[in-house]
């Protein structure tokens, strides 16, 4: 199935009463985990991926990993950026293919 946005998700969850589970990931062994027990469970899920993540890992390769573990399962994967810092790379991440991301500002000024 390939990667999802939240928004139906969301819906889907509201009107089922059930919570969506949030995972940060640092590596393939992960991603793959965590997309093998959303199949089992029938369950969606964010993979999330941290700038950490994406410091250790490049871009491409947090989003590919993520990318290729949802073309194997058929329950709604969320490709998310964690706390995104970083205007630029914000856009870079939404223009590398995930579906959803938190912007942080915690760290500018309030004004």
């Amino acid at each position: 199935m390939p990667l999802v946005t939240p928004t139906e998700v969301y819906k889907q969850a509201m009107a089922q009463r059930f919570a969506i589970g949030a995972f940060n990931v640092n590596n393939m062994e992960a991603v793959q985990a965590i997309a093998e027990a959303a199949q089992e469970e029938r369950a969606p899920v964010f993979i999330q991926v941290s700038q950490g993540a994406i410091r250790y890992a490049g871009l491409a390769y947090a989003a590919g990993l993520v990318k290729i573990a949802a073309s194997q399962v058929d329950v709604p994967i969320i490709l998310h950026l964690d706390h995104g810092t970083d205007f630029e790379q914000n856009v870079m991440c939404l223009r590398a293919g995930f579906t959803s991301l938190m912007y942080d500002g915690s760290k500018k000024p309030f004004e």
